[in-house]
């Protein structure tokens, strides 16, 4: 049995990741300890999986389709910074999404998609958003949650048209992930 670690996730195209780049880069000046994510890693997960076996990646992908098909594309709303757990100990740093219903409704019916192949729903609240870095020592820490609490951009509106099933390859270098299936929303 060979497995391969996926997640769900919706994309964002290459100017999208250039602004959320931008605004990284206000975040790195504070210098501190966090490892950075690169452009082409930003997304948004919908669903981790973790590791699965590679011979359900084409039946989850053709139940996944199935449930999309009730899907039609939509705009969402890039509007705050924040941290996991918290902006005062901050872990993850992150981009954070306005609540919108057709998300959180897409969410929903890939939580239940994926149990029925055994894959557990997810014990925690679904909080959209966009991994910026992850915190790795305490140098400039204080720094950097001024930045985090004080950080204002413009808010950015973006365009979901898509969801992909993504391959995560670990290394000591960071993941690298590559798009195994894209379901297309319709117009």
């Amino acid at each position: 049995m060979s497995t391969i670690r996926t997640f769900i996730a919706l994309p964002v195209s290459s100017d999208v990741q250039r602004w959320i780049s931008g605004v990284q880069s206000d975040l790195r000046n504070t210098q501190a300890q966090v490892k950075w994510e690169t452009e082409s890693q930003f997304h948004i997960t919908l669903k981790f999986l973790g590791d699965i076996d590679s011979s359900l990646v084409e039946p989850i992908s053709d139940a996944l389709q199935q449930s999309f098909v009730q899907f039609h594309q939509f705009d969402l709303m890039f509007q705050r910074l924040g941290a996991f757990p918290d902006s005062f100990n901050p872990k993850i740093i992150w981009i954070g999404i306005q609540s919108h219903s057709a998300l959180i409704s897409l969410q929903h019916t890939i939580e239940q998609t994926c149990e029925t192949f055994g894959i557990p729903k997810e014990s925690r609240s679904f909080h959209p958003h966009i991994t910026l870095g992850r915190v790795k020592g305490l140098k400039n820490i204080h720094r950097l949650t001024d930045a985090i609490k004080t950080g204002i951009f413009e808010p950015m509106q973006v365009h979901c048209h898509e969801i992909e099933l993504m391959k995560s390859d670990l290394s000591p270098d960071g993941a690298t992930y590559t798009k195994l299936k894209s379901f297309p929303l319709h117009t």
